[in-house]
């Protein structure tokens, strides 16, 4: 009698990656997000180092696409401050406005984000339907 694995797929969200492939935009601070959808190390070939709100020593690191806060719960932290993984968890947030990857929701890590900003998590206006050029809004 063979045994079935049940539960989701480990996207590996918060692994190390690399960017050697790149496809920068601007992010919802108007900064630039730097992503490689070829990432062979990441399950979903997405690395993202997001452009950084305040001062943080993590590196860039596998994510994945979400729709909420929960499908980002799994992402790999730790409590190593010299590590360049996340340490402080999550979030589901537009990484950036442009790019092949203009206005999809990742799991970005809140090392990167001021979390106390108002409107943070926000979809920028430039992803609403009818506002954007964006291939990913529907």
């Amino acid at each position: 009698m063979g045994l079935v694995a049940t539960g989701c797929e480990d996207k590996h969200i918060g692994r190390v990656c690399d960017l050697d492939v790149q496809d920068a935009g601007a992010s919802t601070t108007g900064t630039t997000a730097t992503i490689n959808g070829q990432a062979v190390e990441c399950p979903t070939r997405i690395c993202v180092k997001p452009a950084a709100d305040k001062g943080t020593n993590t590196q860039a690191l596998c994510t994945s696409t979400c729709s909420s806060d929960d499908d980002c719960a799994d992402g790999e932290t730790t409590s190593s401050a010299s590590s360049g993984q996340c340490k402080t968890g999550f979030t589901c947030v537009v990484a950036t406005t442009v790019g092949n990857f203009c206005c999809e929701r990742m799991c970005l890590c809140k090392d990167f984000i001021d979390t106390t900003r108002t409107g943070f998590n926000k979809t920028p206006t430039v992803c609403m339907p009818g506002q954007s050029m964006c291939q990913n809004v529907h």
